[in-house]
């Protein structure tokens, strides 16, 4: 989801240590909840309550979200109900953004918004028994330290722990942390950081550091050399001391380039990782990209970029996932949010993207799409409607190896025009046969296609770099031209890659557009044009049923 500017107001110490003192006569309950007519469950064979897998959040309706949980068969049931908060954002709410589970698997926690307000809520959910807790927390950033759910107090002075059993308790920070901090991540025996710096003429908007704290509440620095990060979002390995998270490198409004870090939290060592194959720059057009999901499996991470929304024109074309290992990246598709790999081989994907409109500047509305689980060989539908997804540590500390590569995108000729009409059998075999002329380098038979053509036209063809620019042009979708028959590749026109204009770029445009890398003219989106990025398009013309190369136009 976007990333606002807006800021929380700061609590006093006085009304959080207030908040922490009543917070143990606030608490829920209840009965255990009855059998959820929405279990996916066959007939005659309940959910195994006592055994989830995966928790994730279902939109009902504008006022509420379900949690749902799953087992490893694919059997779901629903546990609790999550609302929305007011946000700063007038006329906006804010909805939880992150399910965190404990170590066992026993507890799943959620706080009302990743954004800190002066008296938001920890929500705890006890998976045995279906008993749920609400108790204030003026805080930001939600993990677990242990047993215990953990967030940061938004004085930054200390940690608010939430045991088991019991009331809450804070722990005091050897340092304390800049207003508008959060926690990042949880651990074993420590969590993550992410300190907001102070305004600086030399500081970015956004940017901050990340250190470690312990159950003492012993600071230390993890990134070296007071380096900086603009951290969205973080996750630690099960059981390890891997930590990743997603840096938002700023470039304006719509030009934030979000990049993935891993880090030995004993070493200070981050590396910067990012994908160079034909998946990663045929999905990415644009300037701008975040990182949707990111999940630990086993030693290694997957992770699933895609556009920003309200900035881009949003297409389910727009997302690339991958496993990460080792500095290796494994391409496992395309028009998913968000993938992530279980035990024995199970493998979860949230998947057919659904876009909301974000003209009206509401951004808080979150995308949601399809949540599946294969498991056994078989594929579950779990639920739609679904915004955000989360394994137990278990079942991600267990992942096995990631599926086979998925193939990459195809550089080839094309079957459709650059709005998704089918293209005649003609056209296409034409277009074909000049791709392989092209390809051979056979000037020959490019000539001989060419017909009629100028002499002129066929000099160009026979030039240095003719085949080279003529195989660039039939590779991509062709403009249909409004006086009839007349196809030109590539297509003449300029689209915005910005769901506020006129003239949005289709799929197939912004697929041109990775092929034939035009420069994006500035604003707050892009806007492409496809002719000028080769320097004379080419015509083909329809008559009857025969296709005909009929010329080189102006570019």
């Amino acid at each position: 989801m976007p990333r606002t500017g807006h800021r929380p107001r700061r609590i006093l110490p006085c009304v959080l240590a207030a908040l922490l003192a009543a917070a143990g006569c606030t608490s829920g309950g209840g009965a255990p909840p009855a059998p959820s007519a929405t279990s996916s469950a066959p007939a005659g064979r309940e959910p195994d309550r006592q055994h989830p897998v995966l928790a994730y959040l279902r939109y009902e309706k504008p006022s509420a979200m379900a949690v749902m949980l799953a087992d490893s068969a694919g059997r779901t049931w629903r546990a609790a109900e999550a609302t929305p908060v007011d946000s700063p954002v007038a006329g906006s709410r804010s909805w939880p953004s992150r399910l965190v589970w404990s170590p066992d698997a026993s507890r799943l926690a959620w706080i009302d918004s990743d954004m800190s307000y002066d008296t938001g809520q920890i929500h705890l959910l006890d998976v045995r028994s279906g008993r749920k807790t609400e108790r204030p927390c003026p805080c930001s950033g939600i993990g677990f330290l242990g047993d215990d759910a953990v967030s940061l107090s938004n004085d930054g002075s200390s940690l608010l722990l939430f045991p088991p059993q019991g009331n809450p308790r804070r722990i005091a920070l050897s340092e304390r942390q800049h207003p508008y901090s959060k926690l990042a991540a949880g651990g074993t025996d420590d969590v993550t950081l992410f300190s907001h710096l102070p305004d600086a003429p030399d500081v970015l908007r956004g940017q901050g550091t990340l250190g470690i704290a312990d159950r003492h509440g012993t600071v230390r620095p993890l990134l070296p050399d007071k380096g900086r990060t603009t951290l969205t979002q973080a996750r630690r390995q099960p059981g390890g001391r891997g930590l990743a998270w997603a840096n938002h490198d700023s470039g304006g409004v719509c030009g934030g380039m979000e990049n993935v870090f891993t880090e030995d939290v004993t070493t200070a060592a981050p590396r910067r990782a990012i994908p160079s194959d034909t998946a990663f720059r045929h999905t990415l057009v644009s300037e701008g990209r975040q990182v949707n999901s990111l999940e630990w499996a086993g030693d290694g991470l997957t992770v699933t970029y895609g556009a920003l929304p309200g900035c881009n024109v949003m297409y389910p074309e727009r997302t690339a996932s991958y496993y990460l290992r080792d500095g290796r990246w494994t391409y496992l598709g395309s028009g998913m949010l968000g993938i992530a790999l279980g035990a024995s081989g199970r493998v979860v994907r949230l998947e057919e993207p659904v876009y909301p409109d974000y003209s009206s500047g509401d951004h808080s509305q979150p995308g949601t799409g399809t949540l599946t689980l294969t498991s056994g060989g078989r594929k579950h539908v779990l639920g739609r409607g679904v915004s955000h997804f989360a394994l137990t540590p278990a079942e991600s500390a267990a992942a096995g190896p990631p599926p086979a590569a998925a193939p990459q995108p195809a550089e080839g000729v094309r079957g459709e025009d650059d709005h998704g009409v089918e293209l005649p059998t003609a056209v296409r075999e034409l277009a074909r046969g000049i791709e392989e002329a092209a390809l051979r380098g056979d000037t020959d038979r490019l000539v001989a296609l060419c017909d009629p053509c100028s002499a002129a036209e066929h000099a160009w063809i026979r030039a240095a770099d003719g085949t080279r620019t003529v195989l660039r042009a039939i590779r991509t979708h062709p403009m249909r031209l409004s006086t009839g028959g007349e196809l030109v590749y590539p297509s003449l026109g300029e689209c915005a890659d910005d769901p506020g204009q006129a003239t949005p770029c289709t799929p197939q445009q912004l697929q041109d557009a990775a092929v034939l890398g035009p420069k994006a003219k500035s604003g707050l989106g892009r806007s492409y044009s496809l002719g000028g990025a080769v320097r004379v398009p080419l015509t083909l013309r329809i008559e009857g049923g025969t296709a005909r190369w009929t010329g080189i136009g102006a570019g």
